[in-house]
């Protein structure tokens, strides 16, 4: 058993090692968390975020979209990453700049029965040309939608579609036959 864990622990330290060593050739690195998510570690990064994009002088739009992306996707790795067989929950979370954008890169542990109908939903999600489409999917969506089990009705990446206004990027990199992970990288014109 502690073999999947130290695995699954270890796969996730190579990408967060590998995403770190990106940012640093391809921008500038702002936040890097890689550890476990409660909702007092959300508190506290949301304080550091906020800090953090408020330093960089950006504008206030800007600061209120990369803030909203930031606080929803590490509620949505929360609430939504799965544990590992030792119930260990697997994520990390880095914001980035570059003179003309903001990226933020959330990674956590998905089974494998999930992908296919997460990859279908952010194809959906990506596939509106204009923003008053992916508006109008959005009301749609939650006329339409119940409660999911774990208590969301599946909006948090239609909103941070909607916030960012740019296409989600998407991986999957399978671990075993159980779970892969799924990273994400939303990105934020910083003008």
């Amino acid at each position: 058993m502690s073999l999947t864990l130290n695995k699954e622990d270890e796969f996730f330290d190579l990408h967060f090692s590998k995403q770190l060593e990106n940012v640093n050739r391809n921008g500038r690195l702002m936040l890097a968390y890689d550890g476990v998510l409660n909702t007092e570690t959300i508190s506290k990064l949301e304080s550091e975020i906020e800090d953090k994009i408020l330093e960089k002088g950006l504008p206030k739009m800007v600061v209120k979209k990369v803030f909203f992306i930031c606080v929803e996707s590490l509620q949505n790795m929360l609430i939504h990453g799965h544990k590992d067989d030792l119930g260990a929950q697997h994520n990390f979370f880095i914001i980035n700049t570059t003179d003309k954008e903001v990226r933020v890169i959330t990674a956590n542990l998905i089974t494998n029965s999930a992908i296919e109908k997460l990859k279908k939903d952010i194809a959906k999600i990506n596939s509106f040309a204009e923003p008053s489409e992916l508006k109008s999917y959005y009301l749609e969506h939650l006329e339409n939608n119940e409660l999911s089990d774990k208590g969301g009705a599946g909006l948090g990446f239609i909103t941070i579609a909607m916030k960012s206004g740019n296409k989600l990027k998407t991986f999957f990199e399978p671990i075993n036959e159980k779970r892969s992970l799924f990273l994400m990288e939303v990105t934020i014109n910083a003008e």
